[in-house]
């Protein structure tokens, strides 16, 4: 005890202060640390089990109704999700209906795996499997280990403090004034520059008050040169955030006109072979799944290489703009009409039957015969061949379809053009 009397200030202040912070780090420190790793790895559990269960909701129908489009969008969507490294959807025998990894996935990544069953009405369909990555949650836990150890760093301090009174009344007198003077500071932020410690000491005690004192001054100048730099950042960063905006729109735009561009075709403005097939892959396996009559219908312009030979090919393409709008007029929104090349048109129409599809084409056939096209001051008149082929028990595929009304197609002009053909026929 006598030697810890004959050390300097400093050396005391050190043995004390330093017991403080390990009896307060010892004591607490692993405590908080291990509550706190158990609350968030509740949290993950509980969030993984909420998003799978969620996920697997969203598939029901999809997996039911073998809605590959949609199944593979929300899966998209999906590994879009923050930390969601992949999603794979199974069916009831296992086989996988749809995969997709995130654009960052990184299989050396730690990962919580999550696997539910998808039920409709009560049975199971499938089943869907989501990778998670823990990365976030890790830098998390790392984040909060951090601030508990800064937190117990400041309360071992505060330990610290109430520790003084046991020193020697050497300490304490100095020590008090030092303290009263600190208060006023922590009381009045507002007069940190103005404040300094006036302690006469020639020992440790008044080497820190100068200390102190220098290093407010600097801390002062420091915020006033911090704060000028906020303010030009602000401007910068609303500046920045303007310009971001003005960027999104256009980009936004010229997606669209991509988008366009891919599914239309540029001279009728009807969707293009692209788009129509699409529109197939997605009609074909619903109108088979419920029973609902399907009918592809597919015209050609007869004589077409005529008007082009006799009239030039812009007069063909008029011609051709001229059927596309005949055709949008007698179009239903439920139904697609598309442009597949050339002088080739072709009609999806969903519910419709042979016979009111073919009333349709009939009345097609009627009005394009009637139009008047005219062409360098004389006038000239169209004609159709039109081959209809209803989905059938025989008509497995999207395939066999576009055979079927392909064939009918080639049978109108076999028997002469300006007619209409449905498959079967006689």
């Amino acid at each position: 005890m006598r030697k810890f009397f004959n050390l300097g200030l400093r050396e005391k202040l050190v043995v004390i202060v330093v017991s403080a912070v390990v009896f307060g780090f010892v004591l607490l420190g692993a405590f908080r640390l291990y509550a706190v790793k158990q609350d968030i790895a509740e949290d993950i559990e509980r969030s993984g089990r909420e998003r799978i269960a969620l996920v697997a909701e969203a598939l029901a129908n999809l997996i039911v109704g073998y809605d590959y489009s949609n199944m593979e969008s929300l899966a998209e969507r999906i590994v879009k999700l923050q930390d969601v490294q992949q999603i794979t959807v199974r069916n009831l025998a296992g086989k996988i209906m749809v995969s997709r990894n995130s654009s960052d996935f990184n299989q050396t990544v730690k990962e919580m795996r999550y696997q539910a069953p998808v039920l409709f009405s009560g049975e199971p369909v499938g089943s869907v499997e989501l990778r998670i990555s823990l990365d976030r949650h890790e830098q998390e836990m790392r984040n909060t280990y951090i601030n508990i150890t800064l937190w117990l760093g400041f309360f071992a301090l505060f330990l610290g403090v109430l520790l003084y009174a046991a020193t020697s009344r050497a300490i304490i007198r100095p020590i008090g004034h030092f303290r009263d003077l600190m208060n006023g500071i922590l009381n009045d932020p507002s007069g940190l520059a103005r404040r300094k410690l006036e302690i006469d000491c020639q020992d440790e005690i008044g080497e820190l008050a100068a200390i102190f004192n220098t290093m407010n001054e600097k801390v002062h100048d420091y915020q006033q040169r911090l704060q000028e730099k906020y303010i030009l950042a602000d401007s910068a960063l609303l500046e920045t955030n303007e310009q971001l905006k003005t960027r999104t729109g256009e980009l936004e735009k010229a997606l669209t006109q991509v988008e366009h561009l891919a599914t239309t075709d540029s001279l009728t403005e009807l969707p293009n072979r692209r788009h129509f097939d699409n529109f197939l892959a997605v009609a074909f396996p619903r109108a088979t799944r419920f029973g609902e009559p399907l009918c592809m219908v597919l015209v050609d312009v007869d004589h077409f290489k005529n008007i082009n030979d006799r009239y030039g090919h812009a007069v063909g393409d008029y011609v051709l703009q001229e059927l596309a709008r005949l055709f949008k007029a007698r179009t239903r929104e439920t139904d697609i009409c598309a442009r597949l090349g050339g002088d080739e048109f072709a009609f999806l129409l969903c519910r419709a039957d042979t016979e009111e599809t073919r009333v349709l084409s009939q009345e097609m056939l009627r009005k394009v015969s009637t139009h008047p096209f005219v062409a360098n001051g004389a006038e000239f008149h169209v004609t159709l061949s039109i081959g209809i082929a209803q989905l059938s028990p025989d008509i497995h595929d999207a395939e066999a379809l576009y055979g079927a009304a392909d064939a009918a197609l080639y049978e109108a002009k076999r028997r002469g053009r300006g007619q209409v053909v449905a498959c079967p026929f006689g």
